[in-house]
């Protein structure tokens, strides 16, 4: 769970925490401002997840790791796969960055397709709730996930050599992890050296993968077929019918207790080096990210596949078995960054900072041993941000960003095209600092250009306009009021343009359209901060109205064959891109309450709640896969060696179903933890920890997932490690 105040008990309760009435507490965010990093002071709704809470959240996908965070979900595709979903945006509306450039993988393309971040690398994780386009371009309309990792050292080495190692095992799936991070450095030059080896074999679940809900519709579509079948045997013998249905039957054996093809095998290196003087820095890293997951459900929807089929083509005598060893993803990706800050390099700049990063990445959809599809991306990103000095009463930070990659898509599922996307903006950022509080303000504009390799397609470009206008306001020495004010546009990518063919990922048909035009929003944030004092925390309440706003409508096979004529869909549902009216608007509560603050004790009690309503205006729906409601409660208490905690967390039926959308069951996940730190000397400790996740052993199905109906979550896990710092 998020801890907004940021009460960073990484050292142990030994530390003291301040005054039992007045506890000043201040996060650093970096990602939200160019030259404003107090959270307090941040006109936008941002956290940041770091210290104890992120190595006790960390898991092996970035989406599970941030799932406990305010506003944020994850869409779930099995432990290999799982991207941020924030206030019900997730694809190419949450921007992804690893170090500040782009995480250059696949990941917005399809929720099966895994995010190229090692959680467990990262030094802190920071999120912005709502639109961060004006910084990050056109796929942050949503919001923006920073990872900050340990490859790029940022600061002088405070001795020549030091380190962390962790060593756990996961009881639902067997996972056993080993990692370890090295620094140092001595006067101008520091370095960095890093790897890890995680793997896991299939998980336990708490019953049947699939959910009543789709055994029901299942039921109901074979009872539908089967009596089509009957009429059809009626007229030509009935023999064939029985065969196949016996055959039907030996298949339809649900699995129970163990979601197959749910492993996961990672392993990611770093090395990094750093040169600093007094005015300025150079830092460059090189990595390696490769995992081998399986991808639950496809082997589902390849069946669903091979049964349409088979009912095409029923006058034949026998059929090939399904393979049943299902899809597995082989996911390499190599990438290369450099960062470079100079400190008052002219008279009015005071911060000119430089970062480039290359990636090339690869993966191949295996089912079985053959090769079915290959995705490939490579490309850079550029970004030069200068901090200018002040000017009378304001500040502020202007610059330029250029992103081009290659995409290609060679395969039985490549739905997508090859194209080079080219995206190149500039923007602007001032504050106007009052004794009050603050005013903020700041435009972007962009031009996105997308050339398909085929030369039967239109190359598409697009000119985008971000503008937004923000108010701090200091209530007392104790509580924030910010206001932000946001206009966005955001380009169609590749995918919603040029898509044409079956999706197994989303187990659909999915068609783009090529004349789509530019999405646009008009967004609020209004954020109420306590930041100091027995209650820290936010509240934040978020409104969205979207005009031209892209996903994917179902069709029924009548209205896809009359627009587009017969499809050989392989038994899929067929969806368009389609452009709406839509409107998004929810809110978050984040809060802390202190009940104990001493030099060797501390506790304390967070509550998180939040909630968000999407609708689609035109067509007078819900949105699909927005997230349902949800609260949750951690009690922490750290004294001496020992830091104790237990939460719970209560997920809401999901009550506003999107079109052809099963429903989703409540679910709460309890859970506990313990870690107990022994001092090896006086720079060296030893921690000992466990974590107990759904302890319950309860069933639950995340509604943000185009696999709930397939995959549940884990069931009860515990999880035994050492953690070593020197």
């Amino acid at each position: 769970m998020s801890t907004t105040a940021l009460l960073s008990l990484e050292l142990g309760p030994s530390v003291a925490f301040g005054d039992a009435d007045t506890i000043d507490l201040e996060a650093v965010v970096i990602t939200a401002s160019p030259f404003v990093t107090s959270k307090e002071e941040l006109v936008v709704p941002a956290g940041e997840l770091t210290g104890e809470s992120l190595r006790r959240s960390a898991e092996s996908s970035l989406g599970a790791t941030l799932s406990g965070e305010p506003g944020v979900r994850s869409t779930y595709y099995g432990p290999g796969a799982g991207r941020p979903v924030i206030r019900g945006f997730d694809g190419d509306r949450i921007r992804i960055l690893n170090q500040g450039t782009d995480s250059f993988d696949v990941s917005q393309t399809s929720p099966d397709h895994g995010v190229s971040i090692e959680p467990l690398f990262a030094h802190d994780i920071e999120v912005v709730r709502g639109p961060a386009s004006l910084l990050y371009g056109n796929a942050a309309i949503g919001g923006v996930v920073n990872v900050m990792g340990k490859e790029l050292p940022r600061e002088r080495a405070l001795k020549p050599f030091a380190g962390q190692f962790e060593t756990f095992y996961g009881s639902v799936s067997d996972e056993k992890s080993v990692g370890a991070a090295f620094q140092g450095g001595q006067g101008n030059f520091a370095w960095s050296l890093g790897f890890l080896d995680r793997q896991s074999n299939d998980f336990e679940i708490p019953g049947f993968a699939e959910s009543l809900y789709q055994m029901e519709a299942e039921e109901h579509e074979h009872d539908h077929d089967h009596g089509e079948e009957e009429d059809h045997d009626h007229e030509e013998g009935e023999h064939e019918d029985e065969d196949h249905d016996e055959d039907h039957e030996e298949e339809e054996e649900p699995a129970f207790g163990v979601l197959e093809n749910s492993f996961v095998d990672t392993r990611s290196g770093y090395v990094g080096l750093a040169w600093f003087g007094d005015r300025g820095s150079l830092a460059v890293s090189y990595s390696e990210y490769v995992s081998d997951y399986g991808v639950p459900g496809h082997a589902h929807a390849h069946e669903h596949e091979e049964e349409h089929e088979e009912g095409e083509e029923h006058e034949e005598e026998e059929h090939e078995e399904h393979d049943e060893e299902g899809v597995t993803i082989d996911l390499d990706q190599s990438r290369f960054a450099l960062r470079g800050e100079l400190i008052d390099p002219v008279d009015f700049l005071e911060s000119l900072e430089l970062d480039l990063t290359f990636g090339d990445y690869t993966h191949s959809e295996l089912e079985g041993e053959e090769v079915g599809t290959v995705f490939e991306r490579d490309g850079y990103e550029l970004r030069l941000t200068g901090v200018h000095s002040p000017v009378g009463d304001f500040t502020g930070a202007f610059g330029f960003q250029a992103k081009v990659d290659d995409f290609s898509a060679v395969g039985e599922e490549a739905f997508i095209p090859s194209s080079e996307t080219s995206q190149y903006g500039i923007f602007l950022m001032e504050r106007l600092n009052q004794e009050w509080g603050a005013w903020e303000f700041g435009a972007r504009l962009e031009s996105v250009e997308i050339d398909p390799v085929d030369v039967s397609l239109e190359d598409s470009s697009f000119d985008t306009v971000n503008a937004s206008a923000g108010l701090l306001r200091r209530l007392s020495e104790n509580s924030v009021l910010s206001a932000n004010l946001v206009y966005a546009e955001r380009a169609p990518n590749a995918s919603e343009l040029y898509a044409f063919g079956p999706h197994v990922g989303t187990q659909s048909f999915e068609i783009g359209d090529v004349t789509l035009g530019k999405e646009s929003s008009t967004s609020v944030d209004l954020s109420y901060r306590l930041t100091a004092g027995k209650i820290t925390g936010e509240v934040t309440a978020f409104y969205s109205d979207f005009s031209d706003y892209v996903y994917l409508r179902f069709l029924d096979h009548e209205d896809a064959e009359e627009m587009y004529g017969e499809l050989d869909t392989h038994g899929l549902n067929v969806y368009q891109a389609t452009a709406v009216d839509a409107k998004f608007y929810g809110f978050e509560i984040d809060l802390r309450y202190h009940l104990l603050d001493e030099a060797d004790r501390a506790m304390h009690l967070d509550l998180l709640y939040d909630q968000t309503r999407a609708t689609n205006e035109s067509f007078n729906t819900n949105l699909p896969r927005i997230p349902a409601r949800r609260l949750g409660l951690r009690y922490e208490y750290a004294f001496g060696p020992w830091l104790w905690g237990a939460e719970g967390r209560w997920h809401d039926r999901a009550s506003h179903l999107g079109p052809n959308q099963l429903p989703t069951d409540s679910y709460t996940l309890w859970g506990a933890d313990a870690r107990f730190r022994m001092h090896a000397s006086d720079t060296a400790t030893v921690d000992l920890f466990v974590v107990g996740t759904n302890l319950s052993d309860e069933e639950a199905r995340p509604h943000t997932s185009f696999l709930k109906d397939l995959a549940p979550m884990p069931g009860r896990s515990f999880k035994l490690g050492v953690r070593t710092s020197f």
